[in-house]
This record gives structure tokens, C-alpha cells and sequence, in this order.
């Protein structure tokens, strides 16, 4: 009796075993197979920001993350405050209108008036003494229609800009140390790890420090001319949450005044945002965006080049 109980048993299990099987089989054939999951494409553009004014005039097209009480300095020099955001929209309000910086400039007036973006700081050796630091805190940022791509991570389009504006300041007469050090990934946490690297350089003990970047805007927001030829804006950032930020931006002021004067359209503007971007480290910390995504790596190198024209030409005080 056990045997014959045993063998049905074993033979009930069998009969389930090739239902649930024979099920199986069948659930793979008649089920349409799901469409494979997209990658993830890296060159995606990058989502920016638009700020109007409180007539709905578009003012500033940017990728830095913008919040409720940051500020905005424009290229004709009016001072906006930013009143509200809602998701990448913002609108700011006039918060003071200057007819200029009001800072005063120790360069010789009139000097390269009409010189070239081709060849900017050549014969000017207003810099001697004087010594800057340049790192990249976002190591893989590039220029797609130069590249192709936005990102390359430790090896970015932004350390061929750091070289030129290393050359540019260096002739004239500002020794430069530029840093190729790495900060990948490209997230919240790579301003804590280029800090590393600014207190590092500090040992220098620069006259100033410069953390050099791109935007992410559509191109006509960077695009400028100047002496006839395409190049990129520059943007100063200056960090609300520094203590000393006021010395910082009357720095970045005492920049745009002398890159007003000569090379009218190069700026774009300083906005100060949420966040200190290390620049509590030291009273001349700023940071550049040159140019956006959209813009190639030679419109970038030419405008940075405009810029160390201007700068060699500011005492620091």
C-alpha cells in the first residue's frame, strides 16, 4: 500500500511539474517582448534657466541653478534681483541702475582701444610682479559643436581654455600656474573636491584665483562680436553664502569696468548666486563661465584671451 501511495505521489508532482513548465513556455511565447530601455544620452542638452525681467523681457539664459534672492548684474550694468523661480523660469526686478561700476581703473586710458582679439595682451606688461592660479572645478566640460559631445570627463574642452588664458596672462607679464587636476564626476560634490585643489594652489600665494568654466544656454545667449570676429561672453559668478563676497564682487566689478572699456560686448554680465563656490578661501576668487555648450572651443579660447586683456590691466587692491 505505501509503494502504490508513494508512485501516486510522485506522479501527481510529475503531472505538476509539466503543467507549470508547459505553462511557462507557453506565458514566453504569446508574451510581445518589451522594447529595449533607451540609453541614457549623455549629449542631451542641458536643461537652462530663462530670467525675465517684470516687463517679461528675457535678461539672463543660464545653467547655474537659479534661486530667490540671487542676483544679477547685466552687461549695460543693471543690478536685478530675482523675485521668483518656478521650475527653469524666473523673474527678477530692478534692484539699483547704474549708469556705470563706478570703479575707478589704474590702467592707461586709451590703451589697445583697437587692438585685435586675435593677438590681446601683446605688448602690455602691466601684470609683472603679480601671480594667478587657474583650476577647473568641472574637468569634463566641453564645446559639442567642437567635440561632439558635452561632457569628456578628465579630459574636457575647458583645460584648452585654461591654457589660453594661461598664455594670454603670462605674456602679459602675470605668471600663471594652471591646474589639470581632476574633479569627475560632474555633480553636487565636485565643488568640495576642487576645493582640495584651491587650498593647494593658495600655497602659491596668488594675487588671484580663477576657477574656469562653460555655461549651458543656447548660443546666441554667449554670442558676441568684437573687432569683428565671433566670440563667447564671460560671465562672472560670485557666491552669495561667502561672507566676504563683497570684496570678491568688488573685484569682478573692477574686471567687467576694464573689459567694457576694451572690448565692449565681451562680458555678459555677474551673477551672484546660492552657494560660495570656495571663493571664502580668498577675497579675489572668482569664477568664468566662458561661453556655453553651443559655442566651439575656438569662440571660448579667443573671448578668455579678451579677458586676460582686461585683467592684467587691474591692480589688485
Amino acid at each position: 500500500m505505501d509503494i502504490i501511495n508513494k508512485k501516486r505521489i510522485a506522479l501527481f508532482f510529475s503531472i505538476l511539474l509539466a503543467v507549470m513548465a508547459g505553462a511557462y513556455v507557453i506565458n514566453v511565447i504569446s508574451t510581445p517582448k518589451a522594447a529595449p530601455l533607451k540609453p541614457v544620452d549623455e549629449n542631451a542638452p542641458a536643461t537652462y534657466v530663462t530670467v525675465r525681467d517684470s516687463e517679461g523681457n528675457v535678461i539672463l539664459e543660464t545653467g547655474i541653478p537659479v534661486h530667490e534672492k540671487d542676483e544679477y548684474i547685466s552687461d549695460t550694468n543693471i543690478h536685478y534681483v530675482i523675485i521668483s523661480v518656478s521650475g527653469n523660469q524666473a523673474v527678477a526686478q530692478v534692484k539699483e541702475n547704474q549708469s556705470s561700476l563706478n570703479e575707478e581703473q589704474d590702467s592707461p586710458s586709451g590703451l589697445l582701444a583697437n587692438s585685435s582679439v586675435a593677438v590681446p595682451a601683446q605688448g602690455f606688461f602691466g601684470g609683472r610682479g603679480r601671480h594667478t592660479v587657474i583650476y577647473h572645478t568641472h574637468s569634463d566640460e566641453c564645446y559639442l559643436p567642437t567635440s561632439g559631445t558635452l561632457s569628456r570627463p578628465g579630459n574636457g574642452d575647458i583645460y584648452k581654455v585654461g591654457e589660453a588664458f594661461r598664455d594670454a596672462m603670462e605674456m602679459g607679464g602675470i605668471s600663471t600656474t594652471h591646474s589639470y587636476k581632476k574633479h569627475d564626476p560632474h555633480n553636487i560634490n565636485a565643488y568640495s573636491r576642487s576645493r582640495r585643489t584651491a587650498v593647494q594652489l593658495l600655497k602659491e600665494q596668488p594675487d588671484a584665483v580663477f576657477d574656469v568654466h562653460r555655461d549651458s544656454a543656447p548660443r546666441e545667449a554667449y554670442l558676441t562680436i568684437v573687432n569683428g570676429v565671433e566670440i563667447g561672453r564671460v560671465m562672472i559668478v560670485i557666491g552669495r553664502s561667502n561672507p566676504n563676497m563683497q570684496t570678491n564682487l568688488a573685484y569682478a566689478k573692477r574686471i567687467k569696468a576694464e573689459a567694457d572699456k576694451l572690448h565692449p560686448g565681451l562680458m555678459r554680465g555677474i551673477f551672484m548666486g546660492q552657494g560660495d563656490y570656495n571663493q571664502d578661501l580668498y577675497p579675489t576668487s572668482l569664477l568664468f563661465e566662458v561661453g556655453t555648450e553651443n559655442s566651439t572651443l575656438d569662440e571660448a579660447e579667443k573671448s578668455i584671451r579678451c579677458l586676460a586683456d582686461a585683467i592684467i590691466r587691474v591692480p589688485i587692491k
